[in-house]
Formats: C-alpha cells, structure tokens, sequence
C-alpha cells in the first residue's frame, strides 16, 4: 500500500494534466474525460439524488455501526456515468444505503436495476430510498442470483453494464471471472472504492490489462472500464 502512495504522488502532476484533456489524443477519451468524468455544469436530476442522501444519512444516523455513504461527488458522477451510456439494464454489487443505485435510476425510468445485496441489515433505508424512483428492481441475496436474473436481460441485446460498490470475499473468484466476459461481451464496468477494499483494488488490477482493446480511467479511488472494441487498449490515471 505504501508503495501505491508513493506512485501517487510522483505522478501527481501528469495526472493533474492529463485529467484537463492535455495528451489525451482519442477523441473518445478526450470528451469522457472533461464532458462526463470532470463535468462540473448542473444536471436535472442532482436536486433529487443530493436530496435522497440527506434522508438516507439522516436515517442512518441512528444505526450503531453506521457505513459510510457515497459521497456527493461520487454519485453525481456515476449519474452522468450512466447518463452518457443510458443501459437498459444495469446489474449492481453492493450497497448500504442505495444513494448510488437511485444516482443511476434518476438517468432513465426504463432503466433496469438488478442489484445483489447480500447484507440486510440497513434493508429499510435502501427501501424507502429507491422506493421513489418508479425503474424495475429486483434485489438479490447473492451474486449469482442477480447475475442468473441480469443475463437474462443482456443476452446479446445490448452490452451489459455494471457497477461493482462492495463484494462478499467468498465470491471474488465468481465476480472476477463473470467481469471478464463483462469485458468481453464490450460492457461497461464501474469498481468503486478501490482505495478503501483490497479486494475491490485486485479486481481493478486484473481486469486492467485483460483485454487487447478498450479503454479505462481511473483516480484511485473509481475505476471505469469501457471495453469498446473500437478503441485502442489505454489506460489513464487522471483526478476527477
């Protein structure tokens, strides 16, 4: 870990660059980067998402061993996230209160979420928060539920899109090998959290270089894979 910390302070700077566009030659990478990752203009549906984060911290606020929630930041970026790609089905791995999962479903109300949830303990929270989008949902208590019910909706019809907030150790192996033909099926995948779950960081680490095409950008903290047969195999390290 500390040799990470390192790495991250001497490329500090051409981070610091690269995250303006400057030497970021694929026009595909160049708007990503400064129209979605680095937007900072106002977007409809943020009123809404910052306002179900309040409710949701405010009801967590009583809960003895409270998990931290998504950051403003975070899920106004994963709103435009899913707003450039606008799936119709996203399968999602983990959550504690939901804000990230109703930051997705403000883009579309056709927009369905399959979300694996294995701990239910905050259950009422997550309910009442995504009670007030009307998208189809279905939550799952393991991974492999939700990816038997996902499938079924991406079998060749459209290029599944997923993102990964938390996972149970005892299915790492699973989740890894079923991100791989995520990436090879030219999906989209987001994995939060990297700098706070080993676990999480590993799967980033592999998938990385799995593929001869495709791009991915990452801060160290979110990582987004857009395995695009089209484009050139690159990897950027940016702020946003």
């Amino acid at each position: 870990m500390k040799l990470k910390k390192i790495k991250q302070y001497i490329t500090a700077l051409r981070r610091y660059h690269r995250s303006k566009g400057h030497g970021i030659h694929s026009p595909f990478a160049f708007k990503f980067v400064l129209n979605v990752l680095r937007e900072r203009l106002p977007y409809y549906a943020y009123d809404d998402i910052m306002q179900l984060r309040k409710q949701a911290k405010e009801q967590s606020s009583t809960l003895l061993h409270r998990p931290r929630i998504i950051s403003k930041k975070s899920a106004k970026m994963l709103f435009r996230i899913v707003n450039y790609f606008n799936p119709e089905a996203i399968l999602q791995v983990g959550t504690n209160y939901g804000v990230s999962s109703v930051s997705m479903l403000a883009v579309n109300s056709r927009t369905a979420l399959y979300l694996c949830k294995p701990d239910v303990n905050e259950f009422p929270i997550t309910h009442d928060i995504l009670s007030h989008y009307g998208n189809p949902l279905s939550i799952y208590p393991t991974f492999k539920d939700s990816v038997a019910a996902y499938g079924e909706t991406t079998t060749g019809k459209t290029s599944p899109f997923v993102l990964v907030n938390d996972i149970n150790p005892d299915e790492y192996n699973a989740i890894l090998s079923y991100l791989y033909r995520v990436r090879n099926a030219h999906g989209v995948i987001i994995i939060r959290n990297l700098s706070r779950k080993s676990s999480l960081y590993a799967l980033w680490e592999a998938l990385r270089d799995a593929a001869p095409t495709g791009m991915t950008f990452t801060n160290n903290k979110t990582a987004i894979i857009v395995a695009t047969p089209k484009l050139p195999h690159q990897n950027f390290s940016l702020w946003f």
